[in-house]
């Protein structure tokens, strides 16, 4: 047996996730919330829809279902969730994403979703246990190093079920090639296959789904997004805004920036 067989799931999640969580703090969201924003409103929350639908039909999810929300940002699943749920409470810790969130809320006359303003460890630590019937955190678990006491607070707080969801292997290839075109040293792993070995030494076997989906956002929110990730890295560059200006034109269609992904869903009793 190498070195390397020795090393938990959990130690192997940290060691990538650790400088990830540090560069996307709060702050770093609330300058992303309005270009985020454009790309769940302009994907029509196609992914959260496709999400909502899968935890509907294998009965995790229903009319009298009180769902927490961890890192629910403006909303993608969020409103598809409060949708078929009796409430939601959504904790997002930048103010100007939970913002939106209420904003999006409004526009759909969805008035069952609670927003609450802080960081999930903050929460947890005022929420007693069983107090939800479903636990659900889509594409943020890298902003918990700490992948067993993520997976054990959401399973403490439900009585039901709990459900994590991340992009399936590393994304789009061009997106992939874009990064290191831009030399950012982002993670390379499958996040989803990382927390489902996590699950597995917790000794909480998941069920997966996979739901494919194509994020839309208008160019504008694409260089946003672009230039947002270069800075958490490195001062930007001329030579960066040409070359993502260049990119976003190679893959946009009549002003709107397209690229698909694939999301794996892991749920669990708790």
């Amino acid at each position: 047996m190498n070195e390397a067989d020795t090393v938990s799931w959990q130690d192997r999640w940290r060691i990538q996730m650790e400088d990830m969580a540090a560069r996307s703090d709060t702050q770093y969201w609330n300058r992303r919330a309005e270009d985020y924003n454009n790309f769940i409103v302009s994907s029509s929350f196609e992914y959260g829809e496709r999400m909502a639908e899968i935890l509907h039909s294998n009965t995790m999810l229903g009319a009298d279902s009180n769902v927490l929300e961890i890192a629910s940002g403006v909303g993608a699943v969020t409103l598809p969730l409060a949708r078929r749920a009796a409430s939601v409470t959504a904790v997002e810790p930048a103010q100007a994403m939970a913002d939106l969130l209420e904003e999006n809320a409004s526009a759909a006359n969805i008035n069952n979703v609670s927003p609450e303003v802080t960081d999930f460890a903050s929460f947890a630590a005022q929420t007693q246990g069983n107090a939800f019937d479903l636990a659900f955190l889509c594409h943020a678990a890298w902003q918990f190093p700490d992948a067993t006491w993520l997976i054990e607070e959401m399973s403490r707080l439900s009585s039901g079920y709990c459900c994590l969801a991340d992009t399936m292997g590393q994304g789009d290839p061009e997106n992939l090639a874009m990064q290191k075109k831009l030399g950012i040293n982002a993670p390379e792993v499958d996040r989803p296959f990382y927390l489902y070995n996590v699950l597995n030494e917790l000794g909480r076997p998941a069920s997966l789904s996979n739901v494919s989906y194509v994020m839309r956002r208008s160019e504008d929110s694409a260089r946003s997004m672009w230039t947002n990730l270069v800075s958490k890295y490195r001062t930007v560059s001329e030579q960066d805004t040409e070359m993502i200006d260049e990119h976003i034109a190679t893959r946009s269609t009549d002003g709107v920036y397209e690229v698909p992904a694939t999301m794996t869903m892991m749920w669990w009793k708790a």
